[in-house]
C-alpha cells in the first residue's frame, strides 16, 4: 500500500487553492504516487484539465468535489455525471438540497467522506479524519505565502493586517491556513510520515482506490442532429447548398476550363476533410445561423480570419469572400492533420452579429436546439501581468498607488506580445519576465534580471511572486462570445454554473475543455459596428426619420 494525495484544491477553487493541475500531476508522478485526487470547492470546473494532465503523466485521476463538510468522489463514469448533476443543481447561493444530493448519492456511483455521521448526505459514507484525508491547497511548502496572499485577495485585504490578526490570537475566516500546518503536496519523505501516524487512514485510502476504476471522461465532438428541410443526409444537403451557391456565385467568375479545375479541385479537397471528420452539421449549424440573422433583414459579418479561407463556408453563405479569388488557404482554417483516432478538433468560424440583436439570436438556436441543450459559457479571470504585479503590492503593502502605477505602466497586456510570449520556453513564460528583460531601462530601479539571471532590486521579491502567481485564477464570468449546442441536455454532461449576469446558468467549462467533453462552442459575437451600419441604411432609405429623430422620435 502507498500514499498519494487526494483531497487537492486547485486554482478553479478560486483564491481557496494554489494548485494548478499540470503542477499537482507532474509533482506526484515525479514521487512515484500511482494517483492523484481533485476535490476542489463545489466546482468541477478543472477536472478535465486535472483528468488530462494525469493521463500525461501516467497516473490515475480521481475526481471529486467538495462541499462544507463531506467529499465526494466518483467511483467511475456514471459517477462523473453524478457530480456533474450535483454541481448543476447547487443555487446562487452554492447550496444543494438535501433531498436532490441523497437522491443523487444514493445511486451508489459515489464515495462519500464526511467529518461525521450528521453530515454525510448518505447513510453509508465514509467518516474519516485522518492527516492521509487532509485538505491539500497548493503544490509546494514555499508556495504557503503564495497562497496566504490569495487568500487575502479574496478576503480584499493585506497580508500585515491579517498577521496581525493572527499573532493576536483572533479568530477570523480562514484562519487556520495562516499557520505553519501541512497543506502541501508532500514529497516521498513527507509520506512516509503520513503513513506512519494514520496507517488506518492508509486502509481507507486504498480501499478508495481499488473502488474507483480508470474510466475516460473525454470524448469526440457530439453534435445535434440538423434537421434538413427534406429529410435528406446532411451530407446530400451541404451538397445541395453548396452547387447552388456554385451556380450563383462562380459561374460568371469561371471563364475557362483552369479556372473550372481549380474552383473544382478546391471544392472536392475541402469536402472531403470535411467528410473525413464528420462536420457537416457544423456546418450547417453556422449556416442557418446566419441565414436566420440575413431573413430578419440584419447586417451580419462577411467572414473574419481564417474562416475566409473555406470555398464551401463562401458558397453556402457563411462568409461573403471568394478565398480563391483573393489566395486565401483552407489549410490555415481547418486540416484533416489536426485530427487523431481520439480527437476531432472542430473549426472555428466566428458569427459576427449586430450587438442588440444576440441575445434574439441565441433564443433562436435554444429554440431550434432546446433551451437545456444551448448554453452560454464561463470565463475565468487570470492574475495576469499588469494585474498579477499589482495584486503582490497590495496584498504586500510594499507601495502607494503612484509607485503602483509607475511600475504597471511598463507591463504590457498580453495580446499586444503575444507572438513573442509563444517564443519563451514554457516555464519561462511571463509577461512580466518579459518586461523585465524588455523594458529593462525603465523597470531597473524596482527589479532586474542580473547576470546569473537572478531577480534584483528593491521590489525583486514581490515581481518574483508575482511572476509565480501569473496565470492564477481569480475570477469567473460569462464569455462574451461563446455558446455551447449540445445533443444532449447540458445539465446532465456539463456541469453548469450560476451567472452574476444573468438569471440563467451557464456551461462551467472553459473552451478547450468543453471541446475536449464533446461539446461544440460557436463563437456569437456582438458588433456595435453592424448596428450603426444598418441604422445608416435605414436613414438613407427613410429619409424622413431623420425629422422624427430630430423631434426624438426613434425609427
Amino acid at each position: 500500500m502507498t500514499w498519494f494525495p487526494i483531497c487537492n484544491y486547485t486554482h478553479y477553487s478560486l483564491l481557496k487553492g494554489f494548485s494548478k493541475p499540470k503542477q499537482l500531476a507532474k509533482k506526484c508522478a515525479d514521487n512515484g504516487f500511482r494517483a492523484c485526487g481533485i476535490a476542489d470547492y463545489k466546482t468541477i470546473s478543472g477536472a478535465v484539465a486535472f483528468y488530462q494532465a494525469c493521463v500525461d503523466n501516467n497516473i490515475k485521476p480521481i475526481i471529486g468535489c467538495s462541499f462544507d463538510n463531506f467529499t465526494l468522489f466518483a467511483k467511475n463514469l456514471d459517477g462523473w455525471f453524478d457530480l456533474i448533476k450535483i454541481v448543476s443543481l447547487l443555487d446562487e447561493h452554492g447550496n444543494h438540497k438535501s433531498s436532490d444530493m441523497s437522491s443523487v448519492c444514493e445511486k451508489g456511483n459515489l464515495i462519500v467522506l464526511a467529518k461525521s455521521s450528521s453530515d454525510s448526505p448518505v447513510k453509508d459514507g465514509w467518516y474519516l479524519q485522518g492527516r492521509c484525508f487532509q485538505d491539500i491547497h497548493y503544490t509546494e511548502p514555499e508556495d504557503a505565502n503564495l497562497h496566504k496572499i490569495l487568500l487575502c485577495s479574496e478576503m480584499k485585504t493585506t497580508l500585515p493586517k491579517m498577521r496581525k490578526k493572527h499573532q493576536s490570537g483572533e479568530d477570523f475566516e480562514n484562519s487556520k491556513f495562516f499557520k505553519d500546518s501541512h497543506f502541501f503536496v508532500p514529497d516521498k519523505t513527507g509520506a512516509e510520515e503520513i503513513i506512519l501516524e494514520d496507517p488506518q487512514g492508509l486502509k481507507d485510502l486504498e480501499e478508495i482506490y481499488e473502488q474507483c476504476e480508470s474510466y475516460n471522461i473525454l470524448s469526440k465532438p457530439v453534435l445535434p442532429k440538423f434537421q434538413t428541410p427534406n429529410g435528406e443526409s446532411e451530407k446530400d444537403y451541404l451538397r445541395s447548398l453548396a452547387r447552388k451557391g456554385w451556380s450563383e456565385k462562380c459561374q460568371n467568375k469561371i471563364k475557362s476550363e483552369e479556372d473550372r479545375k481549380i474552383y473544382g479541385d478546391r471544392f472536392r479537397k475541402e469536402f472531403e476533410v470535411i467528410e473525413e471528420a464528420d462536420l457537416f452539421g457544423y456546418f450547417l449549424i453556422v449556416y442557418d445561423i446566419i441565414k436566420y440573422a440575413v431573413n430578419q433583414g440584419w447586417m451580419v459579418g462577411p467572414g473574419r480570419g481564417s474562416a475566409a479561407g473555406c470555398l464551401i463556408s463562401y458558397l453556402i453563405g457563411i462568409t461573403e469572400v471568394d478565398p480563391i479569388e483573393f489566395d486565401l488557404l483552407f489549410e490555415r482554417f481547418y486540416n484533416s492533420g489536426r485530427n487523431t483516432k481520439d480527437n476531432i478538433s472542430l473549426p472555428d468560424i466566428d458569427i459576427d452579429i449586430p450587438g442588440k440583436k444576440r441575445d434574439e439570436i441565441i433564443s433562436y438556436i435554444k429554440d431550434k436546439y432546446g433551451h437545456g441543450n444551448v448554453s452560454q459559457m464561463v470565463t475565468f479571470g487570470r492574475l495576469q501581468g499588469r494585474s498579477a504585479i499589482k495584486e503582490i503590492l497590495r496584498v504586500n503593502e510594499a507601495c502607494g498607488f503612484s509607485v503602483m502605477n509607475e511600475i504597471t505602466k511598463y507591463i504590457p497586456d498580453e495580446a499586444a506580445i503575444s507572438d513573442q510570449l509563444s517564443q519563451m520556453d514554457e516555464e519561462d513564460r511571463s509577461i512580466i519576465r518579459w518586461a523585465l528583460q524588455n523594458n529593462e531601462k525603465e523597470l531597473y530601479d524596482y527589479c532586474h534580471i542580473n547576470e546569473r539571471g537572478f531577480l534584483e532590486g528593491d521590489y525583486a521579491e514581490y515581481f518574483e511572486q508575482a511572476i509565480k502567481i501569473e496565470g492564477t485564477l481569480k475570477t469567473q464570468g460569462k464569455h462574451a462570445a461563446g455558446v455551447v449546442i449540445s445533443a444532449n441536455k447540458l445539465s446532465e454532461v456539463c456541469p453548469m454554473v450560476n451567472s452574476k449576469s444573468s438569471d440563467e446558468k451557464i456551461a462551467g467549462l472553459e473552451m478547450a475543455d468543453l471541446e475536449a467533453l464533446g461539446h461544440v462552442k460557436f463563437d456569437v459575437l456582438a458588433i456595435n459596428l453592424l448596428d450603426k451600419l444598418m441604422y445608416i441604411d435605414y436613414i438613407v432609405a427613410n429619409p424622413d426619420s431623420v425629422k422624427m429623430k430630430e423631434n426624438n422620435v426613434e425609427p
